[in-house]
């Protein structure tokens, strides 16, 4: 191809139907791509190929960022600037192997319990991110935040819609599960959603409580346990109980330090 094919005309009608077609990019670069056509005298068959790749990087770009925009990250996290040195009773080759989200295809759960500050945020938005880049759907939720938007659906009878729209994604993140305002509805509202999703999607749960604490938390001991024992099934869990605090311990942090939790709250 040494020049460009047709009449301004013709190029005209090109673009109204790449835009009728929504193949944006390619209407976009399409004066570069029949430029540089010519410039390299390049065959047809590679001038559409190129063309093509564009379109196909570009949506793949779009829907990338889609995925991002759902899943209301509180900061984009990447495990590449976690510091690996800090945290010594960390399971690194756990936590690295899971990079791999075959978690996600088998819809096995991922636990991270500790103190705060120990990285369990940072850990679960990095599988999150690497997910959503991946094409999964992913969804990052504070437990409160949770817990209030699934106690206010009792208001207007929209609980199951709520379910099921949650049952769907790929990977939900539960952040920071921990001491809330106690209501009655919470075990039963939360025990419905983790069964919704059983053993069918993956779900990241990351709390400063052991898991026997939840029950207190949740102000129903007998059905969370039931909860426990779905979330516990076939998961992964990263322990970092006796771990350090980040926040607290370094290098950024204040040279006052606050006072520790109870050992109870996090054996």
């Amino acid at each position: 191809m040494t020049t460009r094919p047709g009449s301004p005309s013709v190029l005209d009608e090109l673009r109204r139907n790449l835009e009728r077609l929504k193949l944006r990019a390619i209407a976009a670069h399409l004066d570069e791509a029949l430029d540089q056509a010519a410039t390299l005298e390049q065959g047809y068959i590679a001038f559409i190929a190129g063309l093509i790749e564009r379109e196909v990087l570009a949506r793949a770009e779009a829907s990338t960022k889609r995925r991002m925009t759902m899943a209301k990250f509180p900061a984009i996290k990447t495990l590449d600037s976690f510091d690996w040195t800090f945290q010594k009773g960390l399971n690194v080759q756990l936590v690295k192997d899971l990079t791999n989200l075959h978690f996600i295809d088998q819809g096995r759960n991922v636990l991270l319990l500790g103190r705060p500050g120990t990285g369990k945020t940072h850990i679960s938005v990095s599988y999150g991110v690497l997910a959503a880049q991946r094409g999964y759907s992913v969804r990052f939720y504070k437990a409160s935040v949770l817990l209030a938007d699934l106690y206010a659906t009792l208001a207007d009878g929209t609980t199951d819609r709520l379910v099921r729209k949650l049952a769907r994604l790929d990977l939900l993140i539960i952040d920071d599960l921990r001491h809330v305002p106690v209501r009655p509805e919470y075990a039963t509202l939360l025990f419905d959603l983790v069964e919704a999703r059983h053993l069918r999607r993956s779900t990241v749960v990351s709390s400063n409580l052991s898991v026997k604490a939840w029950g207190k938390l949740l102000g129903n001991p007998a059905l969370t346990a039931s909860m426990v024992d779905r979330l516990m099934e076939q998961a992964h869990v990263i322990n970092i109980r006796k771990g350090r605090s980040y926040r607290v311990e370094g290098p950024e942090a204040s040279p006052e330090r606050p006072p520790e939790l109870d050992d109870e709250d996090i054996d």
